[in-house]
């Protein structure tokens, strides 16, 4: 199985000795590293000094290893990750319950729209092609983030990623997408008008925290169900919904 994926064997390597490290009571020499996990000494005493250089490590006077900044960084990310869901998760089944719609939460990673949760409204076939991951320039959430962007970073995206026309009505030139993102950093509103995929619409708003864009959320539904709804009431559920968990956090 390992081979049909093609895993690579420095990475398993190294999580063997951060795992060692990690189960280990106290820090943990070379030597004992070597034979907790069976590798030879010289690939333990190499990887740890890439890993010492990263802060994924730290050693002491005895060269000794423990965990390092890096990975504990990682791990209060998704603490935190964790307590945003966790905080939200009771105002998502009000939201899906009282509109019907879908309503989604992510965050930004790697210059993409990373889902964390959703809540199910009425089922819709358009919403399998959601998750995980969506790009920025044509999700409702990702315009959000790209509206946090200072103009070198937007610049610097802008270079980095093709704009890519998945339908008729996605925005393909950087000065549509920056006209776009203006007008989101000024109503803290954003839209996806079917630009990621036909007969979807989805409406975004952003979640702070102490007065820094952590996250996003959305409402997302067929463009012709949201029309019989209401946008009037759509916008106003999904912008007081943001606002709740605004206050929360």
């Amino acid at each position: 199985m390992a081979d049909d994926l093609k895993i690579n064997k420095t990475v398993l390597q190294v999580f063997k000795i951060l795992d060692a490290i990690n189960n280990a009571t106290n820090p943990v020499g070379v030597s004992e590293l070597t034979r907790m996990t069976a590798l030879p000494k010289t690939t333990v005493f190499r990887l740890l000094s890439t890993l010492e250089y990263l802060d994924a490590v730290e050693a002491n006077s005895l060269h000794q290893y423990k965990i390092g900044t890096k990975i504990l960084a990682y791990a209060k990310s998704v603490d935190h990750q964790n307590s945003l869901v966790k905080v939200a998760k009771p105002y998502m089944k009000q939201f899906a319950a009282a509109t019907h719609e879908n309503i989604n939460i992510g965050i930004l990673y790697e210059n993409q729209v990373l889902y964390l949760d959703s809540e199910e409204g009425e089922q819709f076939n358009l919403q399998v092609n959601l998750f995980p991951v969506a790009p920025l320039y044509c999700s409702s959430m990702g315009k959000i983030f790209l509206s946090a962007f200072t103009s070198a970073e937007l610049a610097h995206y802008l270079d980095q990623t093709e704009l890519h026309m998945r339908t008729v009505n996605t925005l393909v030139t950087p000065d549509q997408l920056k006209q776009a993102v203006t007008k989101v950093a000024t109503e803290h509103l954003a839209y996806d008008n079917e630009e990621y995929e036909y007969g979807l619409t989805c409406i975004a708003v952003p979640i702070y925290q102490q007065g820094k864009l952590i996250a996003s959320a959305s409402v997302s539904g067929p463009t012709s169900r949201l029309k019989v709804r209401g946008w009037s009431y759509i916008k106003q559920s999904i912008i007081d919904f943001g606002e709740t968990i605004n206050n929360l956090l």
